[in-house]
């Protein structure tokens, strides 16, 4: 990361006690924990979806023995075989996530053989730190909702991991959740202030629920983050997760019963450097 960027803009950071309630000790035991408890009960994995499956892939079967890398791939294995369906030519999918649980989950339900995917439990702050050789390595990162930690300088570090990680001119595609959602919800849903608030300064969300806060950045703030990174915008657009799929779930558990108010995120694309 550019140290001198981060010293003298200092509007594009975000202290970590306007966002922390407290200190995160326990995240990857709290990730162990909603998947032993049964993941679908508390949140639902958006890569279920196939529409989304299908847009996050986009020109990736074009590119013949890509190596891909998802980064925070939870139990859900989805997003994993829609791309082999659709890149039989694939030719590697990494997968990493700090919960040993949700790698062991993904573990058992993959029924292939194929050496071309591996799970491995892994922190995506430190993966080139861990795995030097996977530095410039792979052509494709696929984030799907994995950049969500309370602390700001966790997500920055980890954005930065993946551009050490890509080979130059190699592209990053993700979803990412952002404040404005929740802001815009409030307004049109009274329902919904009674599950947290969103704090548009800090781009904090509160889960009241949960009693957990996570940042859910703004398009600027998350731009800037990827271009300290390296990485050059391609694109940067308005997913609506609006199929019947993400809909009832979302209906089930944010209490969205209006069939025009559903979750909304970016879909962002960018290229490293050359």
């Amino acid at each position: 990361m550019n140290e001198q960027n981060l010293t003298n803009d200092h509007k594009w950071l975000i202290p970590s006690e306007r966002v922390a309630l407290k200190p995160d000790s326990g995240a990857e035991s709290g990730w162990d924990n909603k998947h032993k408890e049964g993941y679908s009960q508390q949140v639902f994995s958006v890569t279920d979806d196939e529409n989304l499956c299908k847009t996050l892939i986009h020109d990736i079967p074009q590119f013949r023995g890509a190596k891909v890398l998802i980064p925070g791939c939870g139990s859900r294995i989805n997003l994993q075989e829609r791309l082999l369906m659709d890149c039989p030519e694939i030719g590697e999918l990494y997968c990493t996530d700090f919960s040993q649980e949700a790698i062991d989950i993904a573990q058992s339900t993959w029924h292939s053989s194929s050496e071309r995917i591996k799970f491995e439990v892994l922190d995506s702050t430190k993966i080139t730190e861990l795995k030097p050789g996977l530095s410039n390595y792979f052509d494709f990162i696929l984030v799907v909702n994995s950049v969500l930690d309370r602390d700001d300088s966790t997500n920055r570090r980890m954005i930065q991991e993946f551009g050490k990680l890509l080979k130059p001119g190699g592209r990053i595609y993700g979803l990412f959740p952002t404040i404005f959602c929740g802001l815009e919800i409030e307004q049109l849903d009274p329902t919904w202030s009674h599950r947290g608030f969103a704090y548009l300064p800090s781009s904090g969300f509160f889960e009241r629920r949960q009693s957990y806060r996570q940042i859910f950045y703004t398009p600027l703030r998350l731009n800037r983050i990827f271009k300290e990174a390296g990485l050059k915008r391609k694109q940067f657009e308005i997913f609506f997760c609006d199929s019947e799929f993400l809909s009832k779930n979302a209906e089930k558990i944010y209490n969205i019963d209006d069939s025009d108010i559903y979750i909304w995120e970016f879909i962002v694309r960018y290229e490293k450097e050359v």
